[in-house]
């Protein structure tokens, strides 16, 4: 059997969420981090793979280029059915991207942008789209360091990142059901659109759009943050689900908790603060704080010390036989305190760089400090990875010699649970959640369904052997 469906995130964070879409109905694909490595860690009875080319913060025509060659890849791996996943805040470069994977394939090939993820109270409507009833240029999205977005009107700024002209289908249309979808595709493919941007404000809806496109028979690349994705490879019959076992939510600690989980935050949104601080004050919590500014100091020794201090430190706390910690919580320090992050201009005059590559390298520079603490918790007592931000995710796995995720399931949608593939972490659960999504509670309840992943997996094992 070969690949179905190929998929092309720009981050490993949007690989991981539509692939835990995927995973809650059944279909567990792997998510690799070099589309040049898929072929060696998949196994050929895969019927989806993800890839992360890491572009969104790259230039356009670079990431062009890297989205088209992901698309070689996967077609040499036997996929015809493509998804170009992207942000559920439509940070990075989406025209460029789109028609990069278009680019790889046949010209019978056209491009459905369905931005809307409801379960994430993510709806598109009169081509604006809303974050929680809020329009996208006015989240804080808008003032993200490294790919700020100014426009909530997805149509206008599609179009304003790709040669290609860019059709538009209403939700007016849309509510009217799959045939009313598909006469307004039809009609703007002969105006010679090949790209269409489509309303949604429900999964309902969604599902209309995954139904004409079937109906018509066309070869489509899936645009979206997931739920689109996902309703094309349920209405595909060469995509075969499994049963998967039930995964319980809980808050309160239980006394069949057996090792330590290392959360590592390697950077700071209001949510990941909250969430942050109430794990910190949780019982068996030992708090590591790293300052973001000592790691890019231009004094070398500045930064040296900082990570031998965190080393020390956690040698020490994971010394104890008898007093072991339940969590690990290794972030940057203003992930644990009501303390603004450092301006562009700060971050220049401290590291000497430019204010892009002075933040990537505090994501470096934490990932280090996260694989040397991970390396004293060790393999046999990690009993998982409670990851946040898409870059910290993808440092962090490589750090520790990961060479992709196997998707299994997820907490709440963009909270996503895998298991680490390859290198001397391989198996160890692994839950990775975006900066913005999630409440107070959402970090205790990572924390819980790591330790309770063990259960699940020697149930599964006992199982397999009946």
């Amino acid at each position: 059997m070969m690949t179905e469906l190929g998929i092309v995130a720009d981050d490993v964070t949007g690989g991981t969420t539509v692939g835990a879409l995927l995973a809650r109905e059944g279909i567990e694909p792997t998510l690799c981090y070099d589309a040049r490595t898929m072929a060696d860690i998949v196994s050929p009875d895969e019927d989806v793979i993800i890839t992360s080319t890491d572009s969104r913060a790259m230039k356009p025509e670079e990431a062009y280029k890297a989205v088209r060659e992901a698309t070689q890849s996967l077609l040499s791996l036997g996929a015809t059915q493509f998804s170009k996943r992207i942000d559920t805040t439509m940070r990075g470069n989406i025209g460029a991207e789109v028609e990069g994977m278009l680019s790889a394939l046949d010209d019978d090939y056209v491009a459905l942008v369905v931005p809307a993820m409801p379960q994430s109270k993510k709806v598109m409507i009169g081509g604006y789209l809303l974050i929680d009833s809020i329009p996208l240029a006015m989240t804080d999205v808008a003032h993200d360091v490294r790919t700020p977005v100014v426009l909530s009107d997805v149509r206008n700024l599609v179009q304003s990142q790709m040669k290609q002209k860019v059709a538009y289908v209403p939700v007016d249309d849309v509510v009217l059901g799959a045939h009313t979808i598909a006469a307004q595709l039809l009609l703007q493919q002969a105006r010679g659109c090949r790209v269409f941007v489509i309303d949604a404000a429900t999964l309902q809806e969604i599902q209309w759009i995954a139904e004409a496109v079937v109906d018509l028979g066309w070869k489509v690349v899936a645009v979206d943050p997931g739920p689109f994705t996902l309703a094309l490879a349920m209405k595909h019959s060469s995509i075969h689900p499994s049963p998967r076992p039930d995964r319980s939510v809980r808050t309160k600690a239980s006394k069949f908790d057996k090792g330590i989980v290392l959360t590592c935050a390697g950077s700071a949104t209001k949510t990941t603060r909250m969430q942050m601080m109430r794990l910190a004050a949780e019982p068996g919590t030992a708090v590591l704080s790293v300052d973001p500014m000592k790691l890019i100091s231009n004094k070398p020794s500045v930064c040296s010390e900082e990570m031998q201090r965190v080393k020390e430190q956690a040698r020490q706390i994971l010394s104890s036989s008898s007093h072991q910690p339940r969590v690990v919580l290794l972030a940057v320090d203003n992930a644990l305190e009501d303390k603004l992050p450092a301006k562009p201009d700060e971050l220049t005059k401290i590291s000497g760089l430019p204010a892009e590559e002075a933040s990537n390298l505090i994501t470096e520079k934490f990932s280090e400090v996260a694989r040397t603490v991970a390396n004293i918790v060790t393999p046999e007592r990690c009993a998982g990875f409670y990851l946040t931000g898409g870059d910290t995710t993808v440092r962090f796995c490589k750090a520790i010699e990961a060479q992709g995720l196997h998707m299994v399931d997820y907490l709440i949608p963009q909270v996503d649970q895998s298991v680490i593939v390859g290198g001397p972490f391989s198996g160890t659960p692994v839950i990775c959640k975006g900066g913005l999504t999630g409440v107070e509670e959402t970090s205790l309840q990572v924390v819980n369904r790591l330790f309770d992943e063990q259960h699940v997996q020697i149930n599964q094992s006992e199982k397999a052997t009946i």
